[in-house]
């Protein structure tokens, strides 16, 4: 079978949370010896949809799909690979009490209802589809995808010595809650440091070097890689109950051995792939 992954964007363009981890599905199915290819939304046409009408489609992001190619999608086979909540208008269910959307604020309900599956990463991205969006057919992943190179360096920053500080990661996006991780550490009286790098592995390396994370989000994680890079190099993480990785069974785990269960779940998600799309 042909398969594509559909998305906004790849590390080529942008290296995020979502693009890192389209790019190790793509890399586990072209291990297995998958015929598998990258597309970026924008360019999925009517004619490239006609021409790949028996491919199984991946959709991660697909925010610039057009609107008629999206509706000839709903007629293949596809599922749909959750980063995010893009069935809420603004894409924050945490704007309503208990995750609860109201029906005029709801949008792509049947494109999330005719997918063969939507893939999600905890329990709580999981219940805010269900809870939305009748006749849904989740599956919770429960984790995210990192590459053995990511994971190695992950390991050996697990063992470096750290400062009696708080990383607060610095970003330009508001639901980052980059003022409230502030104020809780001025509140606790914790030193703490604003960390960026626009290098991948540099980043990591600096966020290591303290004791700790505050990650306060406005909206909610559908698991919080930066979350779980901090756990895996055995720092602590102040953080709310809008991360998702927080409400899954191994939250408790930290160094090695979460590293060790991050590294098991790529053979999971290729056998839940593969399943769906059989």
């Amino acid at each position: 079978m042909k398969y594509f992954i559909v998305s906004d964007f790849f590390i080529e363009d942008f290296v995020g949370g979502a693009a890192l981890n389209d790019e190790e599905i793509l890399k586990i199915f072209l291990k297995n010896g998958q015929d598998i290819e990258k597309i970026k939304s924008e360019e999925v046409s009517i004619d490239f949809l006609e021409k790949n009408s028996q491919a199984f489609y991946i959709v991660s992001n697909f925010l610039h799909i057009p609107e008629d190619s999206l509706e000839k999608l709903k007629t293949l086979n596809y599922l749909i690979y959750a980063h995010d909540y893009k069935f809420v208008r603004h894409m924050n269910p945490a704007a309503y009490e208990d995750f609860k959307v109201p029906e005029e604020d709801l949008i792509y309900v049947d494109f999330y209802q005719k997918s063969k599956a939507v893939i999600c990463q905890s329990k709580l991205q999981e219940r805010i589809h269900n809870e939305n969006i009748k006749e849904l057919n989740t599956i919770n992943f429960s984790g995210n995808l990192w590459s053995e190179e990511t994971l190695s360096l992950l390991e050996s920053l697990s063992q470096k010595d750290k400062k009696p500080i708080v990383s607060v990661v610095k970003s330009r996006w508001p639901q980052k809650g980059v003022p409230e991780a502030i104020s809780f550490c001025i509140e606790e009286n914790y030193d703490y440091d604003l960390v960026y790098d626009d290098d991948y592995y540099r980043f990591l390396w600096k966020l290591s070097e303290n004791q700790a994370l505050a990650f306060y989000p406005l909206t909610p994680e559908t698991c919080s890689r930066v979350t779980l890079e901090c756990k895996m190099m055995n720092m602590k993480v102040f953080i709310t109950k809008l991360v998702g990785a927080s409400h899954e069974p191994w939250f408790e785990k930290h160094g090695v051995e979460l590293i060790n269960l991050m590294r098991e779940k790529k053979n999971e998600i290729y056998d839940i792939l593969l399943k769906i799309s059989s």
